[in-house]
């Protein structure tokens, strides 16, 4: 059984994998999955293992697969060029790996998490110990996570040519975030976690550009399929929330079907039937939101202002977080959207991050946000069938 470390040094029980998300040449910036790991939470990662890795040759692996299985299976790296169809066994890998572990009933909840541009590897997985150790702190023992965390290449090296660069950046950074959407975070979202949210209570925490990748996913879901050629079939299952700090796209796409500008041309129809609630937040500490002029993002201080004061939107419930994570104001409840004035709680600048505030969202604080969050239930929500039996006991 894995197991997370908080604070304090107390372990906890969670179950830990990370999946990456790598891109192919420049000139086809076509996404795949390079691997899928399992972390123990021991020191210096003993037992750790790969449930699928790409980084390996026909003497050698990077990383011990946890059955001894290789996936894929690569005979000459030479001739390897299948690295995007072989994502589906990734996907496999991954599926078998959380429905083992979700039948066990050791688990209370399901996490999702993705961060956004210029979001390292090693720095992801350090953040989602922060988000997932904060979590725990403000649950006071009633959070036992199944977790998944995605990192993929969203770095941007040319810093010295700031803030040029995020200007140029900007396109295709967002493309990749929609993309990614559209692809294998969509084909997750769809293959594996709304299967799973009937059995476990499932939230995904994400940030800034990684927001934009899984409320596409979650929202629309994934443009490619395994055999084209079959019908695609309703779905079933919807995520309790999911939570957007500092969210890169803007909320007109829930509005509209059609072109705004040049920078949203995707609509979410239906509302996004496949999550019960939508939590976005915004601070006016956050400079880098507010760096992008073009685009409205959630957020920018300047567009909440906009939509909830100054044009309050009748599907949209406006509300604000104090300094401890607690929500404040009344709002409607039974409104899907919520849109969070959290000025007074992302206020600090990370130690080694850009854009002001943009990155305060590892505290304890937040932690307790999120968990006031999960504790509140989504409007129309019915307790997953785990919730129930362990209730009826």
């Amino acid at each position: 059984m894995d197991r997370f470390v908080d604070a304090e040094g107390h372990k906890f029980v969670g179950g830990s994998v990370t999946l990456v998300i790598d891109r192919m040449a420049e000139s086809s910036r076509l996404p795949f999955i390079s691997h899928v790991l399992r972390y123990t939470g021991q020191p210096l990662g003993a037992g750790n293992c790969a449930l699928y890795n790409v980084y390996q040759a026909s003497f050698a692996v990077a990383t011990d697969f946890c059955d001894g299985r290789k996936r894929p299976r690569i005979e000459d790296w030479k001739t390897y060029h299948s690295a995007f169809a072989d994502s589906w066994e990734a996907l496999d890998a991954l599926k078998e790996s959380l429905e083992k572990d979700a039948a066990t009933g050791n688990y209370t909840h399901l996490v999702v998490a993705m961060m956004g541009w210029r979001t390292s590897q090693e720095e992801a997985i350090r953040n989602f110990n922060s988000i997932i150790r904060s979590i725990h702190l403000a649950a006071g023992g009633e959070f036992r996570p199944l977790f998944v965390g995605i990192t993929w290449m969203g770095r941007w090296e040319d810093r010295w040519l700031d803030p040029l660069a995020e200007f140029l950046s900007y396109a295709p950074i967002a493309e990749l975030a929609d993309m990614l959407g559209l692809t294998w975070v969509g084909a997750l979202s769809e293959e594996i976690v709304l299967p799973l949210s009937g059995k476990l209570d499932t939230t995904f925490v994400t940030h800034s550009f990684g927001s934009r990748t899984a409320a596409t996913a979650v929202c629309i879901g994934p443009a490619i399929r395994r055999n084209p050629a079959l019908p695609r079939q309703p779905l079933a299952g919807s995520v309790d929330r999911l939570i957007g700090f500092e969210a890169a796209f803007s909320l007109q796409r829930f509005e509209k079907d059609r072109l705004f500008f040049f920078y949203e041309d995707v609509h979410f129809a239906n509302q996004c039937n496949h999550a019960r609630m939508i939590v976005l937040t915004s601070s006016v500490h956050d400079l880098a939101s507010k760096s992008i002029v073009w685009a409205d993002f959630a957020g920018n201080y300047r567009y909440y202002r906009s939509y909830c004061e100054a044009n309050p939107k009748p599907k949209v419930a406006c509300a604000s977080v104090d300094e401890h994570g607690n929500l404040q104001n009344e709002y409607d409840k039974g409104k899907k959207l919520l849109f969070l004035d959290a000025t007074r709680l992302i206020a600090f600048k990370a130690p080694g991050t850009d854009g002001g505030a943009h990155s305060d969202i590892f505290r304890p604080e937040t932690g307790r946000l999120i968990w006031n969050l999960m504790a509140k239930r989504a409007p129309g929500t019915a307790p997953p069938a785990s919730a129930v039996d362990e209730a009826s006991r």
